[in-house]
């Protein structure tokens, strides 16, 4: 990554599944970095396909993140202030009704945290491989109906997710340049992440090669696997941060 690149990074728009954690968990210097890099003028800004409710959560909690967009780019959240929807709500039980029919021969779980979602539905993954999902989505978008993943779960809702479109929204309205941001992501639900020009560094961890051929919009960089990745871009800015 250039370093002149590197210098302009202000915001840090950031996955957490399978990008932030390691084996399921954000590990403690994922959690020491964010502070370190506000420090240094640089924003961790979740991007996350988890629910409103737990990305409330993540915001109040995580030292040195004030707020989060979530479940896929619907809804910002900030500690102490009405959650915004930033697409639609969906009708849960049509959500529901979709997903049974989606699943017949192999039915999915939902996932603990739906009651607390408001623009989508989510199911776990389960042991279901990429390719399955991708003809998932290609059967939903019969239905009329958008269906994306991440590493740990099924999205399902009308209006199409786009975790890129929503950071715009947020960064935009408050005057702070796109080009000025690095997204960072591992899987499909990413994608809108990784949107050409769309921001000033889009960069996967490793992972992102096991959905390489499914991708429509690819990082430009790569980095280590998983939290090892993240805390690797952290780091690159935050040393050029300090020159």
């Amino acid at each position: 990554m250039p370093p002149a690149r590197l210098a302009q990074v202000r915001v840090i728009l950031t996955d957490i599944d399978g990008t932030m954690t390691r084996a399921g968990r954000i590990p403690p210097e994922v959690v020491a970095m964010a502070p370190k890099l506000l420090k240094l003028g640089v924003e961790v800004l979740p991007v996350t396909g988890r629910s409103a409710g737990e990305a409330l959560g993540l915001a109040r909690y995580l030292p040195g993140v004030r707020r989060a967009i979530a479940e896929n780019g619907g809804a910002l959240v900030i500690p102490d202030q009405p959650i915004e929807e930033l697409r639609p709500a969906v009708d849960r039980a049509a959500m529901h009704r979709a997903a049974a029919e989606l699943s017949s021969k192999d039915p999915w779980m939902l996932a603990p945290c739906s009651f607390a979602r408001l623009t989508d539905q989510a199911w776990e993954r389960g042991g279901r491989s990429d390719e399955q999902l991708a003809q998932l989505r290609d059967n939903a978008g019969e239905m009329g109906l958008s269906l994306t993943w991440s590493s740990v779960h099924i999205h399902l809702t009308v209006a199409h997710p786009d975790k890129g479109a929503a950071a715009l929204t947020v960064l935009e309205r408050e005057g702070i340049d796109p080009q000025h941001a690095a997204a960072i992501g591992d899987s499909t639900n990413d994608e809108g992440l990784w949107v050409a020009e769309r921001f000033g560094l889009a960069v996967g961890t490793a992972d992102v090669q096991r959905v390489w051929p499914l991708l429509r919009h690819r990082p430009e960089f790569m980095v280590a696997p998983a939290a090892d990745g993240w805390l690797q871009l952290c780091e690159a800015v935050a040393m050029v941060r300090r020159l």
